[in-house]
């Protein structure tokens, strides 16, 4: 059905309900009007009004169910009066504003019955409805009753009063039945016509009654307040969902609301009791009317202030001044906003095509009826013992309604699932594509790492084997008239090749090792002391690992060492150099300590200046000093905590 059709369709149905709204009313209006037919007292004769107090007689047939519609009336006896009393015949149903406008208190209804053979079997009387409690008398003898017929009354005005006679109450021929009425508290008075007759048929037709108006109205309360409950319970975790919390309220309410109906023996006085209910069925339906417009999503101001206006006027209204067609205004005012927003919700429904609107369609399709027929009844206009139908229409309505958000959110977890799974999907597959990239990357790193290794390599070999390569080179090179020192090419050439060896050397040591460093210098270096006359004492300890003792950490330690004995070699004439090393203050010192001439102190060299450049890239110290026997002491400081420092290798 496309949308020009569905509209056509639906404004053909509010239309048929407008139409069987108004001709319901015509009809409870012919129906009601015999009713009202009331012989009063003030046309009759006294003799008149004798007769009137003893007939009609309705005699009772022995096999079934009799309905007295016709009764006379008397107000104000607590005692059941007598035949003589200044009764008032009239129709039933009877209520006490057509013949006791304002009236509160008791009201006696006597029926004349005539048994032609006394009843073996029990009988009983049945009250469909009695406003409010009602107590039955046969024959002069009052009958068991439930509830208080004194302030506060109990109120059974909507609950059906089934009460069974004893055989022997009964008597052969005529027999007076008495129905004393009493109202605790302005409310729709007065009697409907009762029924007479055997207990085994009656009791069925009042367990029928009474699951239809109490049974199934408690459980219908219950239902919609668990239900409210639950939505709110929903909207109080989600803040957002404020239609959610509206119609949630709303249930709650309503179910508050319509106790009333069943609630004989409410735990706060009348006037406050009816007050609540009132109260709870107004706000239950302005918060439904804020519901729908949250459900299609529209906040108009105007309509706020509207509807927590009638919110506030309702109340006001029922206290300051309680009358039935005022607040029946007030009810038409608030039924007219609840259409308005009812409308609005389901264009929105049917012109977006809202999935699960339907529910929403046939739960207002439900409810507009029921809501017009439970106020025409409240006009007065419909049959005394009339059964409200929205305490029904509303679990189903709010059942709808929660169906439909129920789908919605069922759709939501789904779509979310959807999203999740994914995004589960998406994120194995980045973490499959970041590991292969991180692979990618190590390989990267390990590649860029031994390109590293080698270009230091070649630097340090450049630095250190090229530079006295090609020192020895070019001292090869010098001018014929001043000859070639052999001797110093030799030496440069030697320690070229030592200095190739220890780099050699240096790949193997573990990081920190210093111990192993002075070793593999000890072996490399011990022949060419030797060859120049100079004797190597080892005084070594044992050494804790250096935490900053990585491979280029360790080559440039190992620089600064072979510089220092290039230098005794060299320079010092000594015949006796100390290799030690030992921990002082927390620090590892590594020293050279020679016997020969010693140092001036004059300046540094171009040597001591490279072996200082080296000692600050490993954050070392170089500190020189005059050894006990008479020469220098080489110390250089390596720090054991760790520290950052910078790769400068190629400093000499």
């Amino acid at each position: 059905m496309d949308l020009s059709n569905a509209l056509r369709y639906w404004r053909g149905c509010v239309l048929g309900w407008m139409l069987s709204l108004l001709a319901g009313v015509g009809v409870a209006g012919a129906q009601v009007a015999p009713a009202h037919a009331v012989l009063s007292a003030n046309t009759l004769t006294p003799a008149e009004q004798h007769l009137a107090g003893l007939s009609p007689a309705v005699v009772l047939p022995q096999g079934g169910v009799t309905v007295l519609s016709e009764a006379c009336v008397l107000a104000g006896s607590e005692a059941p009066p007598g035949a003589e009393a200044p009764w008032l015949h009239l129709v039933l149903p009877h209520r006490w504003a057509q013949t006791h406008p304002g009236y509160e208190g008791t009201m006696w209804y006597r029926f004349r019955v005539t048994h032609t053979q006394v009843p073996q079997a029990p009988w009983a009387v049945y009250l469909p409805r009695a406003v409010m409690n009602a107590q039955v008398w046969v024959n002069g003898v009052p009958m068991a009753y439930s509830g208080s017929m004194s302030t506060p009354v109990t109120r059974n005005w909507y609950v059906p009063q089934l009460v069974q006679i004893p055989a022997g109450t009964w008597r052969e021929g005529d027999n007076i039945i008495q129905v004393k009425v009493v109202s605790g508290f302005v409310s729709r008075n007065g009697l409907a016509p009762i029924q007479v007759g055997p207990l085994s048929q009656l009791e069925a037709t009042y367990k029928w009654q009474t699951l239809i108006q109490v049974d199934a109205v408690h459980f219908a309360n219950v239902a919609l307040f668990a239900l409210g409950l639950f939505m709110v319970i929903g909207w109080m975790r989600d803040r957002g969902q404020h239609a959610i919390g509206f119609q949630g309220l709303a249930a709650m309410l309503s179910g508050i609301g319509t106790t009333t109906l069943v609630a004989a023996n409410p735990f706060l006085p009348s006037v406050v009791w009816e007050n609540v209910s009132y109260i709870a069925v107004v706000w239950s339906q302005l918060l439904t009317c804020l519901f729908f417009w949250r459900f299609v999503g529209r906040r108009w101001w105007w309509a706020d202030v509207l509807v927590y206006g009638l919110m506030v006027a309702a109340p006001l209204t029922h206290l300051i001044a309680p009358s039935t067609w005022l607040l029946a205004l007030l009810f038409g005012v608030i039924y007219l906003v609840l259409l308005i927003s009812m409308a609005q919700a389901i264009y929105s429904v049917i012109k977006t095509r809202r999935r699960d609107g339907g529910w929403l369609l046939a739960g207002c399709a439900v409810l507009v009826p029921s809501a017009a027929h439970d106020l025409i009844f409240q006009l007065n206009l419909l049959p005394f013992d009339t059964v409200y139908l929205l305490p029904y229409v509303g679990p189903f309505m709010m059942g709808c309604i929660f169906y439909m958000l129920a789908g919605d959110y069922a759709r939501s977890r789904r779509a979310l699932n959807r999203i999740n799974d994914n995004l589960a999907t998406t994120v194995t597959k980045r973490e499959n594509e970041l590991r292969e990239s991180f692979e990618r990357l190590a390989e990267l790193e390990r590649a860029q790492a031994v390109s590293a290794e080698r270009t230091r390599i070649l630097r340090d070999m450049h630095d250190g084997v090229g530079a006295h390569l090609t020192s020895a080179l070019r001292q090869l090179q010098s001018p014929r008239d001043a000859g070639v020192d052999l001797g110093l090419v030799t030496q440069t050439l030697r320690d070229s090749l030592d200095q190739l060896k220890l780099s050699v050397d240096a790949l193997s040591l573990a990081p920190g090792d210093v111990v192993g460093l002075l070793a593999s210098l000890r072996f490399r270096i011990t022949p060419r002391l030797k060859a120049a006359g100079l004797e190597l004492v080892w005084d070594v300890q044992d050494l804790p690992t250096w935490p900053e003792g990585h491979a280029p950490a360790l080559r440039q330690l190992q620089y600064i060492l072979f510089e220092g004995l290039s230098n005794v070699l060299q320079h010092s004439g000594a015949t006796r150099l100390v290799l030690g090393a030992c921990v002082i203050d927390g620090q590892l010192d590594v020293s050279l300590s020679d016997n020969g001439r010693g140092w001036t102190g004059d300046g540094e060299g171009q040597g001591l200046q490279a072996m200082r450049a080296r000692a600050s890239v490993i954050g070392a110290n170089i500190v020189l000093a005059t050894s006990p026997q008479g020469g220098v002491a080489l110390h250089v400081i390596l720090p054991l905590h760790a520290q950052r420092w910078t790769d400068l290798s190629s400093a000499a």
